[in-house]
């Protein structure tokens, strides 16, 4: 149902929006607004939590009945979005260093699998061919030296982040740059599909 989507879709800009207010919270001098940062962090993340389940019906069920797969796309964007934005701006909230090392790793592996994401959509046509008619060997085998090549893209990106992480030598810059990144990755993914055509059904 194109509604729930739409509905999904609100949701996650305004838990975008409270998470925001989570940070505008934290810089503010004024003693309460560091505790009001904490309720708006919370509220954006329960917002999350809602919008994952929704788009987990709308992707992988018919429960809501046909959803368009533009709609599933989009929407689904928005929820990777919100979910670096919960783990980081969470990492703004708290003055660890090491635990905000670990969220800004966690935070790095989602986007690392979103860059496998876009080379897999890139030589998916190449690994995929033959595999309907029952030619796994033959897949497998090319999936195999795609893989070292998503491998060592994934390792340099990984070093990547972690050495901008080194470099700012702060968690609020680093985390801005790898958010930063993920809309990148997100508006590039939505150009690339956005003008193929993909049969749906009826």
């Amino acid at each position: 149902m194109v509604r729930v989507t739409t509905i999904s879709n609100v949701l996650s800009g305004i838990g975008l929006a409270i998470l925001g207010f989570a940070v505008i919270f934290k810089l503010l001098p004024q003693t309460a607004s560091y505790e009001y940062s904490y309720w708006a962090w919370l509220v954006g993340a329960g917002l999350f939590v809602l919008v994952m389940i929704m788009s987990i019906i709308n992707t992988f069920t018919e429960m809501t009945g046909f959803v368009h797969p533009d709609d599933k796309l989009i929407s689904n964007m928005f929820v990777f979005l919100m979910a670096i934005a919960t783990i980081l701006i969470f990492g703004i909230l708290d003055p660890g260093i090491v635990y905000q090392s670990q969220l800004y790793n966690v935070g790095s592996m989602i986007v690392i699998a979103y860059v496998f994401l876009f080379v897999f959509l890139i030589f998916r046509e190449t690994i995929m061919k033959g595999g309907e008619k029952g030619k796994v060997k033959e897949m497998t085998a090319r999936f195999m030296l795609v893989s070292l090549f998503l491998g060592a893209v994934m390792a340099a990106v990984k070093f990547g982040l972690d050495w901008i992480y080194i470099y700012l030598t702060s968690y609020e810059y680093a985390s801005l740059v790898l958010g930063i990144l993920a809309v990148i990755l997100v508006i590039v993914i939505a150009i690339l599909l956005g003008k193929r055509y993909e049969p749906v059904a009826q």
